[in-house]
């Protein structure tokens, strides 16, 4: 499938939710399957020339952990939990997971082109019963160093609630959190550790309950000890922000350029 071009140029002006992405920024962080829920991720080819895409849907334990998945692809070969995909320019792949499973599971996706050519990406989560919509969630691709480690929240409502999801493929990575009030005073740190996971989710309110009440931002920070000066800086995250029954994403967060590079040791 190959599209017009007023539907790329929408693309890379950002009215559809896609961003291009480099050799760092390569993540969507967040796909859910199972309990009404399934996914469908829409890759589109940005270069002037053919490319190879590469999809990896990954569970929280990254590699490392299988994920019982099942895929179907409009474009593309389909081989466990991996679809590639060589799209001609202006070409699109639609991919989707079954959402059979009873039980809701989370992952992410690793998203790469061989020789690093520009494409865009979303995911559209959709919980339905039956063949009713409840929900449908849109979660963008997260770019190279965007600078956007920054999540605006607002806890002051008792049914607010902010889950937030990062996505790193290094050994280990801890995470050095500050919470800001709306005079962008410091009013408190917190951290939060990887663990040696892939994927971690963190409700804000469960695991911090002092936040009750909280208004402001949150900025995060990353440290990499030990193993992790030898590897590739990747990290990439973004937020669940739910209220009055509905969850929106925030703006994808990653790590600032001077933390995303490769490490010099």
């Amino acid at each position: 499938m190959v599209l017009p071009i007023f539907l790329v140029m929408f693309l890379l002006a950002g009215v559809l939710p896609a961003a291009t992405v480099g050799p760092v920024g390569r993540f969507l962080p967040l796909i859910h399957d199972g309990a009404g829920w399934a996914t469908q991720v829409t890759v589109i080819n940005l270069s002037e020339k053919p490319a190879t895409i590469v999809l990896s849907f990954l569970s929280p334990g990254g590699f490392a952990e299988e994920w019982p998945l099942r895929l179907r692809a409009t474009n593309g070969t389909v081989s466990r939990n991996t679809v590639d995909a060589v799209l001609l320019p202006g070409a699109v792949s639609v991919v989707e997971t079954s959402g059979t499973p009873e039980r809701l599971t989370r992952g992410f996706v690793e998203l790469y082109a061989v020789g690093d050519q520009p494409f865009g990406a979303f995911a559209t989560l959709v919980q339905r019963d039956g063949d009713k919509v409840l929900q449908r969630i849109q979660v963008p691709l997260t770019a190279a160093h965007e600078k956007k480690s920054v999540v605006p929240l607002d806890l002051s409502d008792p049914a607010a609630r902010a889950e937030i999801i990062w996505v790193t493929l290094t050994t280990t990575t801890t995470l050095d959190l500050e919470f800001r009030d709306q005079s962008g005073a410091l009013v408190r740190r917190e951290q939060v550790y990887m663990e040696n996971r892939a994927q971690v989710f963190v409700d804000l309110l469960e695991r911090f309950p002092e936040l009750k009440d909280f208004r402001g931002t949150m900025h995060w920070f990353v440290s990499f000890p030990g193993a992790d000066r030898y590897e590739n800086r990747t990290l990439a995250g973004m937020a669940l922000l739910l209220k009055d029954g509905q969850t929106t994403v925030s703006t994808g967060m990653t790590l600032a350029a001077d933390q995303a590079s490769t490490s010099p040791y």
